[in-house]
């Protein structure tokens, strides 16, 4: 158990440092003993360092708030010089008590205010050298207390950072004193490390990196022997840390970086994670951001995955945006690049196979208490996951769905009409606590380029999260990370989804919403939003023993794969119908008994209990109980079964169609004309002629895999494949130019002629 935790905690810090890449807006706070030297005065070196790779992030389009110490240092250093020259060297010794004052008194407001402008003036120069604008921000406790200051400076520092500049920010402490706060509540800060939490915060940012002059959080004071670097840190850890000696520099310490980092996890919903790194070591932002494993991680307990902790309104719709973006550019890509995406996530799986079996043991060891139902669809196994590779190398090798010429028409001469398929956009999809289905949706959204909205079963957190991570992995070297990071995004709370259905304006940015689960769960989506949803229902599927069923060949086969195969799957069969005139040795030989076998509890039917109730009391010994079901409308989902009797085929039709789910219903017969009768009338998705019900399923359609089975009777139905992600589009072109004017007047007429495809 302790071994498998390490192993999961290592998979988490890798795969937490590598969606730093992906992060759009970063806080970077520099501390003092960063910017200055030992004297206090200002380090060109690493000052021209952080300056760079802020540079560098900035052009890569990325946004960058600078949160820097060092202004009192800088003012000390001033201060001195400038008594020097004002006063005689007899009064310069005289007044020694000023050089004493600033050592004993380091955070002094005149310090402060004369170190300012010079701190200022040297990162303006710096930036100004890599064509960059900045801005200064001095603050105090009232900005963030106060709603009106709060809401101004937030606005100011969206402004700047919308034009690319660089907003540079300090505490005023020529006018706060440089005092601190005791006990900060929400809207304080006692430190620049506080402050830069707040600007965190504030801004939405995604990483905030607190640089310092050790390598990280060690895990116990760095001076100790056996002295280790931690790699990452939640809030669990705080009780175990202990604190040496603070440095000389600066007002914080070690102890309030760490405080600084699980508040902004606490008060920054967007944050992926905060990093501590040495702010002297080379290219160290850049290097954080490229996933190396230097300095500490801080995240929260449950690992984040890409922005499933945006619960606000503004975040979800900015989410979205992006998403549709990303989904856009999956679409322009070529046949060739996606297929590449999807053989590229075939070798992850196998590749990862031994990290995600961890993870599911995680989510399995973490769920005791559930059903044997849902753990069997919640267990993940190697050979579950080499067919996942497999269906994503199948897929690979699909004709490409999108940008199909499926209609084509001459309107007039030289004017062509033609209806192309095309990618319908994002989706947002609601699955069981079966993590196979995450890769099963991704891989059919990557062929029919849309983007998704998922959300998993909570039991299966720690899967989804590393199912999801290789997904990112194998996309990003073709789509790039940025668009990688945006095409599906993973939720992981409830709210969120909440959120995302009741906002009025979600439809313009999601266009299908499929809920996978029962009734209840559909008819629950479909009332909380205006997005159309595709429904899948319950499961309730029936087969029909029609009376020229070959009973002693096929009918025994056929229900024990339908039942027993997979009693929990959609497609299991959950109610037998016998035609009445099968004889009383046929129904026990070669259905009871069998079905009984196999552990299938049995269930009778009303009219199979009025039929058999007096005149064989006997028959009645096969079932678990002796009273009729209260409702056909169940699904069982394990291995139970009812069991009823009907007059003829019309009656049977009329049974299914009453009480069926329309989901899969079959008939066992070997009469012709009564299978079409009976294929003709069924009101279902799907509809077989002695076959198991079992085969309802997109991999056995050959499409590759599902996104879930639709009863709807519009966009899709029955298992929805690859077509269930597309749509289409009418794209006219003419070979000199037509008006519609041209048509009115008789110059031009209409041919409306049928053209072939090819």
């Amino acid at each position: 158990r302790l071994l498998l935790r390490n192993s999961l905690g290592e998979i988490k810090n890798k795969l937490m440092r590598e969606k730093l890449a992906s992060c759009e807006t970063i806080v970077i706070k520099a501390g003092t003993a960063v910017v200055s030297t030992s004297d206090g005065s200002p380090s060109l070196v690493r000052l021209s360092s952080i300056v760079e790779q802020a540079s560098e992030l900035i052009l890569s389009k990325k946004r960058v708030v600078l949160v820097t110490s060092g202004a009192v240092g800088c003012g000390r250093s001033r201060l001195r010089k400038q008594e020097a020259l004002n006063r005689s060297f007899r009064d310069l010794r005289a007044s020694a008590h000023i050089y004493e004052s600033a050592r004993t008194k380091p955070y002094d407001s005149a310090c402060a205010a004369a170190g300012q402008l010079t701190l200022m003036s040297l990162y303006s120069t710096l930036f100004s050298a890599r064509e960059i604008d900045s801005s200064q921000f001095l603050v105090t406790q009232q900005d963030f207390e106060d709603e009106m200051r709060k809401k101004n400076l937030k606005y100011a520092l969206t402004e700047i950072l919308d034009v690319g500049m660089v907003p540079i920010i300090n505490e005023n402490d020529a006018v706060s004193g440089n005092l601190g706060y005791e006990l900060p509540d929400e809207a304080s800060f006692s430190d620049n490390d506080g402050l830069a939490a707040l600007v965190a915060h504030l801004i939405g940012a995604q990483v905030l990196v607190l640089l310092s002059d050790v390598d990280g959080l060690y895990d116990r004071p760095p001076d100790e022997p056996e002295a280790k670097i931690l790699d990452w840190v939640t809030p669990n850890d705080r009780k175990h840390f202990l604190f040496g000696q603070k440095s000389t520099s600066g007002r914080g310490g070690m102890q309030a970086k760490v405080a600084a980092a699980f508040r902004a996890l606490e008060l920054a919903n967007t944050i992926q994670c905060v990093a501590l790194a040495n702010g002297a070591r080379q290219g160290v932002v850049l290097d954080l951001l490229q996933g190396k494993p230097i300095g500490t991680i801080f995240t929260s307990d449950q690992m984040k995955s890409t922005h499933i902790q945006q619960n606000t309104e503004l975040d979800l719709l900015a989410q979205l945006k992006r998403t549709r973006i990303a989904a856009r550019n999956l679409e322009a890509l070529n046949s060739t690049q996606r297929t590449n995406i999807l053989k590229s996530i075939a070798t992850s799986l196998e590749q990862n196979q031994n990290n995600i079996l961890k993870a599911n043991e995680e989510d399995i060891q973490q769920n005791t208490e559930i059903d044997i139902t849902l753990k069997q669809r919640l267990k993940l196994s190697s050979a579950k996951i080499t067919t996942l590779a497999q269906g994503a190398l199948a897929l690979a090798q699909a004709v490409d769905p999108i940008h199909q010429v499926v209609e084509k028409r001459e309107l007039a001469s030289g004017l062509i009409l033609e209806r192309r398929s095309c990618a319908l956009g994002v989706i947002f999809i609601i699955f069981e606590a079966r993590p196979e289905a995450l890769i099963q949706i991704a891989t059919l959204a990557i062929k029919a380029g849309c983007g998704l909205i998922l959300k998993g079963g909570k039991e299966a957190h720690f899967s989804n999260t590393i199912l999801h991570q290789t997904l990112i992995q194998a996309i990003t070297p073709i789509l790039g990370s940025k668009d990688a990071q945006d095409l599906f995004v993973l939720l992981h709370n409830r709210q969120a989804v909440a959120t995302l259905l009741a906002h009025p304006d979600a439809n313009e940015y999601i266009d299908l919403v499929v809920p996978r689960g029962s009734n209840q769960l559909v008819k629950y989506i479909q009332q909380a939003t205006k997005i159309p949803v595709l429904g899948h229902a319950d499961g309730i599927c029936h087969i029909f023993l029609d009376i020229d069923a070959d009973i002693m060949h096929k009918v025994q086969p056929i229900i024990i794969d339908a039942k027993t195969d997979y009693p929990a799957a959609c497609n299991a069969c959950e109610t037998i119908l016998i035609h009445k005139d099968h004889s009383i040795q046929n129904i026990i030989h070669f259905i009871l008994q069998p079905l009984k076998d196999a552990g299938v509890q049995l269930f009778p039917g009303p009219y199979f209990l009025k039929q058999y109730n007096q005149s064989n009391l006997e028959l009645l010994t096969w079932f678990s109980a002796i009273t009729a079901v209260s409702t056909f409308k169940f699904e069982y989902g394990t291995l139970a079964c009812t069991i009823e009797l009907t007059d003829n085929l019309q009656t049977a039709i009329q049974h299914i169609n009453t009480y069926s789910s329309h989901h899969t219903d079959a008939i066992i017969t070997e009469n012709y004309e009564h299978a079409q009768t009976f294929l003709k009338q069924i009101d279902s998705a799907c509809i077989f002629h002695n076959a198991s019900t079992r085969f309802a399923d997109g991999f056995r359609f050959g499409l590759g895999a599902e996104i879930g089975v639709s009863t709807a009777r519009i966009h899709a139905r029955g298992p929805v494949g690859v077509q269930g992600f597309l749509t289409y589009k009418w794209c006219l072109s003419s070979d000199q130019f037509h008006t519609q004017a041209q048509f009115s007047s008789g110059e031009k007429q209409y041919t409306h002629k049928d053209l072939p495809l090819v």
